[in-house]
């Protein structure tokens, strides 16, 4: 119930940016990132969660593609930075890549899980209810995977 309860993912956040947890990598900002079906995003924000000691490998993906509705891809990206301020804060959130496809206007987040079920509640959550509502119709798929070598078959280049 708390795991994707937004307030108290909103808590949760507030207190990963306190203790100096969320991290930006700005070095993959305008890479290219080539996905498993030959498509290419261009990455234009990336965090990371810190963990206090090191654990296993995220064993969750939940990978979604949209179209924003009635905003530009400028728009969505300023719009981003506000929901991820709740998302981040969900339980077993790791790390997300934020992307573009620019000619298409499509959007693209890859987002990695402690477990495979914590993605699997993310997609059920009140954050992708409220991203299909702000996509174009019909414009928003998205999957759940393990995080095994054969689903991350994603390439980045410089």
């Amino acid at each position: 119930m708390f795991s994707t309860n937004p307030i108290f993912g909103i808590i949760k956040t507030l207190f990963l940016f306190i203790t100096g947890r969320v991290n930006y990598v700005k070095e993959d900002i305008g890479k290219k990132i080539t996905m498993e079906d030959g498509k290419i995003y261009i990455i234009f924000r990336r965090v990371i969660i810190s963990r206090f000691c090191k654990s296993k490998n995220p064993e969750g993906l939940f990978i979604v593609r949209f179209k924003p509705k009635n905003m530009t891809i400028e728009q969505n990206i300023k719009y981003s930075k506000k929901a991820m301020m709740i998302f981040q804060g969900f339980k077993g959130f790791r790390s997300k890549y934020w992307t573009v496809d620019y000619k298409t206007g499509e959007c693209q987040g890859i987002y990695e899980w402690d477990t495979y079920e914590d993605a699997v509640r993310y997609s059920k959550s009140i954050a992708v209810k409220v991203m299909s509502k702000r996509s174009e119709q019909g414009s928003i798929s998205f999957k759940v995977l393990r995080n095994t070598e054969e689903n991350k078959k994603l390439v980045i280049e410089e």
